[in-house]
């Protein structure tokens, strides 16, 4: 391999060479931050230089000191120059160019107009007119609308981050230069300084076979690209130039239609699909963090994936896993908003790994697709909550049995699905209570269940699971899952509140005995939500003066309010059809209602949680 390196100035770059973007390269990302810094650095010496009471003409202005804006990376191929590293800066430069195109005419400066614009665009023997940095058509429709109308004047279709970018950086040049450059003398200084004094460095690669190489060893400097970036550099560098652009189509309308929903849900979906269909184990779970594309390089994972030099397992992959995948966890991604699915539920916990479990269990093109998401979800779900509720719940023990049913689901059937999770909460709740249940609903351990060992988070889940499955059931209204489970504000959040006090007259109630009295205050029985501003009332208040904040509360403190059965025919009717224990309390709350109120709490539970709710899944 020769690197070839030259000095050029922007008059030299841009002119006569269109630039094509290698796979390596990003989007378009520079922003604000990026803007300003770099026109602050070329203005503080171009300000430092310049004299206003000078005459402006080449000689005067090539006394000025270099501005260097770094190295840049070009690999030539079948006469095309593509850029492996400057995309960012090109672009820019091509947008502070345009900016002075249009400043040219506002200063009247006719004669200058042809000279800046032959740096934007200019003729080409293949393609006519060309921008520079034209690239794709998207870009050219874009450049072309800021360079014609000088803002932005038309929707794209499917509009990605670089598009963004570009329109909104140009608002920020067209702001910046507008208060730097306030009279046509300036202006024709600073146009020759930017043409002339701003000085780059080009490093030529004139073997293409190496220029994955020399893209990875640039990533280890200067602003780090993302993981996926670098992936998909390692992977279409491999490509011939000549058939990757069908390739390169999949990849990107993929890898932009998760960009649209957060840029960091790229990365998070190659974690979960390498570990969903290779992992089988804590260490090798590990291989997959940060910096991924290294271990699917690696000697250890090569074996197995075998992408490296590897031109055609790449395209397999790339049409075939990647599409696939990639699509099914775009669709997760919009799906867990769906308070219908059980995706959602997973996600009002944070339980993100829902997502390894369910790519884990499906095939590509999988004809189960669907009823395998809604399944995988449920049951995972159901798995977290009686882990809790039965206080047999350990963070670290949990990411073990999320790892073992990752393997042991992996492109199983319906059928086989349901048994490994049935298998597995009963198998974690004998071994953390050192029981031999046969099944996972058991009372005696539910009778304890306390809010001692829960996290906030999961407390509010599950009444709040409580409230719309009686709401369901009665038609009447209940507030919404967020504003029950995750909102904390003085508005429209919910708390945890005790029904009973924390005073010496309900110590009373339990004899004095303290560790009574905090064990049964604490159990799910004696807990309901209330809004942030009612609970904070609510808090000292006699059991007999809450039952009048409760009166207006959510539907499982209203429950304890006589009026509420009277005014509520259809509730009536709920408790017959579930024989569920419910009445009003109306004296002091004990023990005895504590316990059956707990049990309701049972009750239901087995209803939401059922085991049939995934025959229902799996044969609808």
């Amino acid at each position: 391999m020769t690197i070839n390196a030259n000095n050029k100035c922007i008059d030299d770059i841009f002119g006569n060479t269109k630039y094509y973007l290698d796979f390596y390269q990003r989007d378009y990302k520079w922003i604000k931050e990026h803007i300003t810094s770099l026109l602050e650095d070329i203005f503080y010496l171009f300000n430092n230089e310049y004299d206003e009471e000078k005459d402006v003409t080449i000689e005067y202005i090539s006394n000025f000191g270099w501005y260097y804006l770094n190295t840049y990376v070009t690999d030539e191929d079948k006469g095309k120059i593509f850029i492996v590293d400057g995309q960012q800066r090109f672009v820019t430069l091509t947008l502070i160019l345009i900016k002075l195109y249009h400043m040219a005419k506002n200063f009247g400066l006719n004669e200058k107009l042809n000279l800046i614009q032959t740096k934007i665009f200019g003729p080409s023997i293949e393609e006519g007119n060309i921008f520079w940095m034209g690239t794709d058509n998207k870009r050219v429709i874009v450049l072309n609308d800021l360079y014609e109308n000088f803002e932005k004047t038309m929707e794209i279709e499917n509009e990605d981050m670089s598009i963004k970018n570009i329109y909104q950086n140009f608002s920020y040049i067209n702001e910046y230069l507008d208060k730097e450059i306030t009279n046509s003398k300036k202006f024709e200084a600073f146009l020759i300084y930017f043409l002339k004094r701003i000085l780059a460095i080009e490093i030529r690669i004139d073997n293409s076979d190496d220029v994955a190489m020399v893209f990875e060893v640039i990533n280890d400097r200067g602003e780090k690209l993302k993981p996926y970036e670098v992936f998909k550099g390692l992977l279409l560098g491999q490509l011939d130039k000549n058939e990757v652009d069908q390739y390169y189509n999949i990849w990107t309308s993929n890898i932009v239609n998760l960009q649209i929903i957060n840029e960091s849900e790229v990365d998070n979906f190659f974690r979960y699909y390498f570990r969903s269909k290779y992992v089988d184990n804590d260490i090798d779970y590990r291989d997959f963090e940060g910096e991924y594309q290294r271990a699917v390089f690696s000697i250890k994972w090569d074996d197995i994936f075998k992408l490296k030099r590897n031109p055609y397992k790449i395209k397999e992959f790339i049409k075939g896993d990647f599409d696939y995948y990639s699509k099914l966890y775009n669709k997760l991604m919009k799906k867990k908003n769906d308070s219908k699915s059980n995706l959602f539920f997973n996600d009002l916990n944070d339980q993100d790994r829902q997502y390894l479990l369910i790519l884990s269990s499906i095939n590509n093109s999988d004809e189960f697709e669907e009823k395998k998401v809604e399944l995988v979800s449920f049951l995972f779900d159901r798995h977290f909550t009686l882990l809790q509720l039965m206080g047999c719940y350990d963070s670290n023990y949990f990411t073990d049995v999320i790892l073992m049913l990752n393997k042991n689901i992996r492109d199983k059937s319906l059928d086989k699905i349901k048994e490994i999770f049935n298998y597995q909460l009963v198998e974690d709740i004998n071994f953390k209570k050192k029981l031999k249940l046969d099944n996972p609903f058991d009372w005696n351990l539910f009778k304890e269940a306390s809010i001692n060992n829960m996290g906030n988070r999961f407390i509010r889940y599950f009444f709040s699971r409580i409230e719309h499955f009686i709401s369901k059931e009665t038609n009447i209204p209940v507030d919404n899952y967020y504003n029950l489970v995750r909102n904390t504000g003085p508005k429209f959040g919910y708390h945890v509140e005790h029904i009973i006090a924390d005073n010496d007259e309900n110590r009373r109630l339990f004899k004095n005995d303290e560790v009574l009295f905090n064990s049964e205050r604490n159990k799910l029985g004696a807990i309901l939500l209330l809004q942030s501003g009612t609970n904070a009332s609510s808090q000292n208040e006699t059991y007999e003066g809450k039952l009048m904040t409760y009166s207006h509360a959510t539907l499982w403190a209203r429950t304890l309010t006589e009026d509420f059965y009277h005014s509520h025919p259809d509730f009536q009717k709920f408790i017959k059809k579930y024989s569920l224990n419910f009445r009003p309390i109306l004296n002091n709350y004990n023990s005895e209602h504590i316990e059956g109120r707990q049990k309701i709490l049972f009750e239901i539970l087995k209803i939401i949680w059922a085991d049939q709710n995934t025959e229902i899944i799996i044969n609808r």
